[in-house]
This record gives structure tokens, C-alpha cells and sequence, in this order.
């Protein structure tokens, strides 16, 4: 399916190399760039990723006193499409802190939930508590199922009388497997190293784009028709060029 890509250097080629979070890295989009004969770098969203830590011959090719990025390079026989499972220290502790946050929020309403059931005025109908902590799943469902949660009902099973949770055994091995991710490309001659700092442009892009639009006040984003999305696209790359030649103009 790339043979016809793997004789080709991505760097002089007319077709630039695309760059894609998972967020648009859909297999429809994917195949579309092969159709197109596009080389691309992407973040996979398969949802089972190899822990380059647990492989047999990871490579560690950035160290600092803040981070340390391990990489296993893993080659499709089939497509000859290249995975990098990744794993980073700065990544992993960012996630952790956001899984924390979540839990925290989580258990925080549970516990008002919980005293509730105490005090005069609050609901205590074991039904209406019942769609209290669904509404709860819901609202925090990026951590809601590593909780098991149990409301304990009076003998009409009509008021609720307590209300007990706790986190999953599983949970523990998510919180382990944070700063994990995969880079997929079909560029076949890249090295470790070039592959990941050309992914992580993406963050700086993200992060200068993040910027300029709170400063333009371009956020948050409310545009529905197209030509107002297709200004504020343009607006926003406008503003990245200025940032891009500035820096090349202090480089010299």
C-alpha cells in the first residue's frame, strides 16, 4: 500500500509532510493522504498502546533533569507503516495531574451527596439518588468508570441511607501507563529521534496558536458559518507567521 512512498525523501518532495493529532487522525483521513501520496506523521488512536518501557529493547535518546522520552520502534510488515510507542516523564506527570483533578471532583460530589442524606432539605429518595450519581458518571465520565459506587437503601428501598465508593483495582494500571502514546507515519527512513521532535513541533504550533488567540480574542471559538471559520483560520496562521519570522529574524 506506501511503496510507492518508501523511495521518496520527505524533505524534497513538493508535498509537505502532515503532522495530526488523534483528534483528526481518523483512518478515513489516513487513507486519504495515501490516496493522495502524502507522507504523514500521526498520533494513533488505537486504543491498545504498547508501553516502550515493558518492550525488549526501548531506546532512550532524550534525558534531562525535568524529562526522559523512551521510544520502541515497531515496523508493519504488511503496510511497512512505522509505530513509535512513546512514553515521556513531562507527559506522564500532565496526565496524572488531570486524572487527579477529575478524581478529586469526582469524590468531592460524592461526599456532598453523601452528607446530604444527613441533613434536613436535601434529597434522600433512593431513585432520585440513584439519577443524581448517574448524572455524576456522566458529568465526570473521563474518570467515572474506575469507580465502583454503592447506595445502600432503608428496608422500602424508598430513601437512600448511604452512599460508598471506591476506585477499581484496574485504575492503578491506567495511572501507570500515563505519558504513553504512538506516532504512526509511513515515512520509512526517519530515525527515532527526527520522528518524535517532529511531532512535538505540533505542540509548539499548539501552544503559540493557544496564545495569539487569547491575545486577538479569538477565544473561545463560536464561528458556525464557513467563511467566518475560514477568517478566523486565516487570522490565526496569519499570526503564527509573524511569530515563525520574528524568530528567524533573532536567530540571525
Amino acid at each position: 500500500m506506501l511503496d510507492g512512498l518508501r523511495d521518496k525523501d520527505p524533505f524534497n518532495q513538493t508535498k509537505p509532510v502532515v503532522i495530526m493529532d488523534a483528534g483528526i487522525a481518523s483512518a478515513d483521513n489516513i487513507a486519504w493522504l495515501i490516496k493522495q501520496d502524502y507522507h504523514y506523521l500521526v498520533v494513533s488512536r488505537e486504543r491498545h498502546v504498547k508501553d516502550p518501557r515493558e518492550q525488549g529493547s526501548p531506546v532512550t535518546f532524550r534525558e534531562t533533569q525535568d524529562n526522559r522520552v523512551i521510544v520502541y520502534r515497531e515496523v508493519d510488515t504488511e503496510t511497512k507503516e512505522t509505530r513509535l510507542y512513546c512514553h515521556s516523564d513531562l507527559k506522564s506527570k500532565k496526565e496524572q495531574g488531570i486524572r487527579n483533578r477529575f478524581d478529586v471532583r469526582l469524590e468531592e460530589a460524592l461526599t456532598k451527596l453523601h452528607e446530604g442524606l444527613n441533613k434536613k432539605g436535601t434529597i434522600k429518595k433512593y431513585d432520585k439518588i440513584l439519577e443524581r450519581i448517574g448524572r455524576l458518571r456522566e458529568k465526570h465520565s473521563r474518570v467515572a468508570a474506575d469507580y465502583i459506587i454503592d447506595v445502600t437503601a432503608d428496608d422500602t428501598k424508598s430513601k437512600a441511607t448511604r452512599i460508598d465508593w471506591k476506585r477499581k483495582a484496574e485504575s492503578d494500571q491506567k495511572d501507570k501507563h500515563c505519558g504513553v502514546y504512538c506516532l504512526r507515519t509511513n515515512i520509512p527512513d526517519w530515525s527515532e529521534e527526527q520522528l518524535w521532535t517532529t511531532y512535538t513541533l505540533l505542540t509548539e504550533i499548539e501552544a503559540t496558536f493557544k496564545s495569539l488567540k487569547t491575545e486577538l480574542g479569538l477565544r473561545p471559538v463560536y464561528h458556525q458559518k464557513e467563511d467566518r471559520v475560514t477568517g478566523h483560520l486565516f487570522i490565526t496562521l496569519l499570526a503564527y507567521h509573524l511569530v515563525h519570522t520574528l524568530r528567524h529574524q533573532l536567530r540571525l
